[in-house]
């Protein structure tokens, strides 16, 4: 039996990954099932969910959106009955929840785990499925830099980037302009998905966010950047840009192999994800060395009165 863990976290989940070592992670996700919506537990198995209220995106729609993340403990990613059962259950007392509290609703659903993927088909008739997302990761690997074209690349402070901050902007939502993601994908939230995205990129530029700003420079103007988050084991790069103007310089390679090296320094993992169809991105991961450690499917359900 191929016995895993899983918490819907990536920064916890690669250290259990890189270290092949799920029993800790199981442990972990026992201590803490008290935080958990819900949860059924059968001998050393355990599976869960939590909901949590997606506030930005309640706020753009007026409708209460949430946002269901799951954890498994001990359980198993090939086919075993009396497993699926239990995510049936789960899901069963999940699908009650959401007759109750109304409200649109963002599963995220491992891909790995093929009887939660059965069980969701029996329980839910209708989803509306989303996409997907894919996370990859490398570690304890130093990457050669490959800026050809001599770009400044640096982790720029607040005053650099306020004194920017227009022009990060507006970059950002030229690259953004085209992007279709999951509330595009969804016919309920579509009307209002740029607003979204748009959000997302003024918090991550103004600073409250707490995350690090990689910027690369070309004739000392900014042309990119990529934010990053980090804790004691990964660096995370999170949102990405690079002036529509200047791709054929390699900016986005330039910083990714930047930040790869700025981990690997420091003894870290680095991680990162995109759009399962975001076949451009992940080729310049993989030939960086990156490679997939899970992914998520984006099953959307509308539970709303209306």
């Amino acid at each position: 039996m191929n016995v895993t863990s899983f918490v819907d976290n990536n920064y916890r989940y690669i250290r259990s990954f890189i270290n092949r070592d799920y029993g800790v992670l199981a442990e972990q996700i026992k201590k803490e099932k008290n935080i958990l919506s819900y949860y059924e537990e059968k001998d050393d198995l355990l599976v869960g969910y939590r909901i949590e209220k997606n506030n930005s995106v309640s706020n753009i729609y007026g409708f209460d959106c949430y946002v269901v993340r799951f954890y498994f403990a001990n359980v198993s990613t090939l086919h075993n009955e009396y497993q699926e059962m239990l995510y049936q259950n789960l899901l069963k007392n999940l699908k009650k929840e959401m007759e109750k509290r109304n409200g649109y609703y963002n599963l995220r659903i491992p891909t790995h785990m093929v009887d939660m993927v059965k069980a969701f088909n029996g329980v839910f008739e209708k989803p509306i499925f989303c996409g997907g997302t894919v996370e990859e990761f490398i570690f304890n690997k130093q990457v050669g830099q490959s800026n050809r074209n001599q770009l400044n690349i640096f982790e720029a402070e607040r005053r650099y980037l306020q004194n920017n901050k227009e022009l990060l902007l507006k970059m950002t939502y030229e690259s953004f302009a085209t992007y279709q993601g999951q509330y595009h994908i969804s016919g309920v939230t579509e009307y209002q998905a740029g607003k979204i995205y748009e959000n997302w990129i003024n918090d991550s530029l103004s600073g409250e966010s707490g995350d690090k700003i990689i910027v690369a420079e070309f004739e000392n103007r900014p042309i990119g950047f990529v934010t990053i988050g980090e804790d004691d084991f990964s660096v995370e790069g999170i949102l990405s840009a690079v002036s529509s103007e200047n791709r054929q310089l390699g900016a986005y390679r330039s910083m990714i192999t930047y930040i790869i090296n700025y981990a690997y320094l420091r003894g870290k993992a680095f991680i990162t994800s995109t759009q399962f169809d975001n076949f451009i991105v992940q080729g310049t991961w993989n030939s960086l060395g990156l490679r997939p450690f899970y992914s998520i499917y984006n099953m959307h359900l509308d539970y709303r009165k209306i």
